[in-house]
């Protein structure tokens, strides 16, 4: 790290400090956590990157920044495309705050959200990588439904192959694809140091749903695709 870059490091880890007793300036973020929840969610990112791994406290971390920046902006998004769902089914929900999130935004719009791991609130524990798996998410999938995802496909050995037989759903995914070569860099170090793939580029998004309807939204360091269900 270079002095700034430390000197910056130092600032906002004191900020946080600061954050937890109250003194801090600006209007704060738009989340139900108090300040020392915040503090703690922000203390467990760092034992995350620092101690040795902590997934955990990385889904609660990603819960807090997608409530306060990512919810509205999708909902935004879907509503523009015209998409009027049903049901919002979420793919790797971890806490579930993008499916539950969405769903309030529609009119509390039930919702399904699916996991590998028996996260609190998750409404199904399946392994989309598995064929098994599969054959019953696809089972249980109705007409209506919208998919959505955050931070998923990297997480995959084959993207493409899981998304594929889901073609017939309008999909909205989330990857964090920094325009920054930095942030790009340090994201992909990490991921694949954990055992996942490296930060999409735009491109290779763009081929796990070759030959469907995509926009894109950038929300960088996030970037959104809305893909129409296949014909």
């Amino acid at each position: 790290m270079e002095k700034k870059e430390l000197d910056q490091l130092y600032h906002l880890l004191r900020r946080s400090s600061n954050l937890a007793d109250g003194h801090t300036k600006g209007p704060g973020l738009k989340t139900t956590l108090t300040p020392g929840e915040q503090v703690s969610v922000i203390y467990g990112l760092c034992r995350h990157l620092l101690a040795g791994g902590d997934y955990s406290a990385l889904i609660r971390f990603s819960m807090l920044y997608g409530e306060c920046f990512l919810v509205d902006p999708v909902y935004e998004a879907i509503r523009s495309r015209g998409w009027k769902p049903e049901r919002i089914v979420e793919f790797g929900a971890g806490l579930g705050w993008l499916g539950r999130g969405l769903a309030a935004k529609f009119g509390m719009l039930p919702t399904l959200l699916v996991d590998k791991r028996p996260w609190p609130l998750i409404d199904l524990v399946l392994d989309l990588e598995f064929d098994v798996d599969k054959a019953d998410m696809f089972n249980r999938m109705k007409v209506g439904d919208v998919i959505v995802s955050s931070e998923l496909l990297h997480c995959l050995d084959d993207p493409y192959e899981v998304m594929a037989d889901f073609a017939k759903w309008p999909t909205a995914v989330l990857e964090y694809i920094p325009e920054d070569d930095d942030f790009r860099d340090s994201y992909s170090t990490q991921t694949v140091r954990y055992g996942a793939g490296p930060a999409f580029r735009i491109d290779s998004l763009r081929d796990v749903f070759k030959g469907r309807e995509i926009t894109t939204v950038d929300l960088d360091p996030f970037f959104l695709m809305l893909i129409e269900p296949c014909k």
